[in-house]
């Protein structure tokens, strides 16, 4: 039997109901204090009902995620972690970058010790039930345990240590300071997660049943298991001791058992049966279409479904590029960066980075500035991926509800070219401004827009890096009539290809610390993601490699800037540095395009003290034991 299973999260909370209160009333209870317990843990709907909270309540920063406005929030596509590192820069506040990051209520907060108590309680409850044979009450508990692991993973990855609370607190009038749990290390805490993951998988069933196939299965608890250890192995051996282990580890050599904790929980994935998509032969269109499927992928192993109107986002309505966007408004919100689509190699695996002269101009391999005549010409050769995840200058497009079709006209001005001489005519402005230019051929005057369509210039809702985001858009195929809070794209929150990269990194990480017995595995896992994607093999294993790999097929999927971090890359990456932007210019005399990089918006200035985050101040007056992270 094909063990191949996807989970689908998101359907339970809309489905299950409990007596004469909906789902949705749940969602807005607190589980014990509304109803009685009873009423709750005396039925097996009542269980399933309270599951469905937890569920809804799970960390995935997703299309409705947002650093400033937590889960869950339609404005989440608008500040994204994107743009917190080097994917993105937001076209109306290129300031808005790390948000308050030292004061209270930074960004990406989620100190969610109601949710620990929710979880702890129906744990509790079902050690103690009756309810169930025995088989299915070890499953529910494998379940509540994926979940608990994963909302501690999601406190982690934040703060390091945090308080370890098993069992749910009572309140005794006569030792209220029992209620005070301080902060475990960041080693106990990713131990804890490890001991809850690895219940869950011995636990939870490989497959379900049809009526319960969006609940996490063996395979997605592996896979969250992958992804958590990948962190505390980099933290062990990248990150710094501080605080009595509050944050990093005492040993560096401690990262080798986590990685191989890595390797142990993607074994158990493969036995899934997964693999990736390869439904489309054009290999660009094969990865946009990916994520618009809503049935079953073989890559999918856990998926947030979306549907509407019950359950819906806005991505389309943040990121549709100027000229193609939803009526309400909005879009192009977050402009590419230069720097990401150069981390994309060419086909053949070389450096995808341009080379320019001094003045910023890209130029050839002869050292003369680059004319094209198309614009999307400067692109040709490159990783098939580029052309599904970023829309490039003079790239086709159709807008989400298939009623307006062009290009994206993307200039930023009119220059003269005499031999490597760049005479710059006129630049920005508005949408409509021109300038009159006598033809060199026809000696005809002409009136030439100066900027393009789509930017870059005209107002603050285009483009400033010359770039717009195509991953995840509609393109002519929305699901609804196209308007706020309409987008039925479901979330792919553990895909194969991630825990593909997962066990490649590991084993490249392995390999440095003198273990290379899964150098030849990693190997080819990394080169069946660049197979995919129409990139010649990697030749070797290295670190460099993998994390190259991670940044261009996982880009948009909100792993990047929490990579940086976990590496300890992010203060080098972004130490005081602007992020760069490509501009388009017609070359009047000539009829050809030429293009500058430029560095655009504010300096990205990422300090090591941003690898935690600050612990908002009410929490610490809730319990003053609770110590600040360094720095802060």
């Amino acid at each position: 039997a094909n063990m191949m299973k996807k989970i689908i999260y998101g359907a339970l909370a809309m489905t299950l109901t409990f007596g004469t209160i909906s789902c949705s009333d749940f969602l807005d209870l607190a589980p014990i204090n509304k109803i009685t317990e009873n009423d709750i843990f005396g039925s097996e709907a009542g269980i399933e009902a309270y599951m469905a909270t937890l569920y809804n309540r799970l960390p995935i920063e997703d299309f409705n995620y947002g650093s400033e406005s937590g889960f869950n929030n339609w404005v989440g596509g608008c500040f994204v972690p994107a743009l917190s590192c080097d994917e993105a820069i937001h076209c109306e506040f290129p300031h808005e970058i790390f948000g308050p990051a030292t004061e209270n209520n930074a960004w990406n907060q989620w100190w969610t010790y109601d949710n620990v108590r929710n979880v702890n309680q129906l744990i509790q409850e079902l050690k103690e039930s009756t309810l169930f044979a025995p088989e299915k009450q070890e499953e529910l508990l494998g379940e509540a345990y994926a979940i608990r692991a994963w909302y501690y993973f999601g406190m982690a990855k934040r703060y390091g240590g945090v308080p370890i609370i098993k069992v749910p607190q009572e309140y005794d009038d006569s030792n209220p300071s029992a209620l005070l749990v301080n902060r475990s290390t960041e080693e106990e805490t990713y131990e804890f997660i490890l001991e809850d993951l690895d219940n869950a998988i011995a636990m939870l069933p490989p497959t379900r049943s049809s009526r319960e196939k969006y609940r996490i299965n063996r395979y997605a608890a592996a896979a969250l298991k992958s992804r958590a250890m990948l962190y505390a192995a980099s933290i062990a051996k990248y990150g710094s001791y501080d605080k009595n282990g509050l944050v990093g580890f005492d040993d560096p050599s401690k990262a080798e058992k986590y990685y191989k904790e890595v390797i142990k929980a993607v074994d158990v994935v493969r036995e899934g049966g997964y693999s990736l998509y390869r439904g489309n032969a054009d290999k660009a269109k094969n990865y946009q279409e990916m994520f618009w499927i809503k049935g079953d992928c073989p890559e999918v192993i856990f998926v947030k479904k979306y549907e509407y109107p019950d359950k819906a986002h806005n991505w389309d309505l943040w990121n549709q590029p100027w000229g193609y966007r939803y009526p309400e408004g909005y879009g192009s919100r977050l402009s590419p960066t230069l720097d990401l689509i150069e981390a994309f190699p060419m086909a053949d695996g070389t450096s995808g980075e341009f080379e320019t002269n001094s003045s910023g101009w890209i130029v050839g391999d002869d050292g003369n500035i680059l004319e094209v005549k198309d614009r999307t010409d400067l692109f040709d050769g490159r990783d098939s991926r580029l052309y599904a995840t970023v829309l490039i200058p003079g790239a086709e497009w159709t807008n989400a509800k298939g009623d307006v079709s062009g290009i994206i006209d993307v200039k930023r001005g009119i220059a003269e070219m005499n031999g490597q001489n760049v005479t710059i005519l006129k630049e920005g402005g508005a949408f409509t401004d021109q300038i009159s230019y006598t033809d060199p051929e026809t000696q005809k005057d002409t009136s030439i827009y100066v900027i393009g369509a789509q930017g870059v210039g005209g107002n603050a809702e285009s483009t400033i890096t010359g770039l717009y985001i195509k991953k995840f858009l509609y393109e002519g195929n929305a699901t609804q009539d196209p308007k706020h809070t309409s987008g039925e794209q479901d979330w792919f929150e553990f895909r194969y290809a991630e825990i593909e990269l997962n066990y490649a990194e590991a084993a490249a990480e392995l390999a440095t610390m003198g273990v290379s017995d899964y150098v030849a595995n990693g190997l080819t896992y990394l080169n069946d993601v660049r197979d995919r994607a129409g990139v010649e093999d990697a030749p070797s294993l290295t670190v460099d490699v993998v994390r190259n790999e991670r940044q261009v097929e996982l880009m948009y999927e909100n792993h990047r800037f929490w990579d940086l971090k976990r590496w300890r890359q992010a203060d080098k990456v972004m130490n005081n540095k602007k992020m760069k932007g490509l501009y388009p210019y017609w070359v009047a005399n000539k009829k050809t395009w030429i293009f500058r990089k430029v560095e655009v918006g504010n300096a990205h200035d990422f300090k090591p003290y941003l690898y935690y985050i600050r612990i908002n101040d009410d929490q610490r007056k809730l319990n003053p034991g609770i110590e600040q992270n360094p720095g802060y």
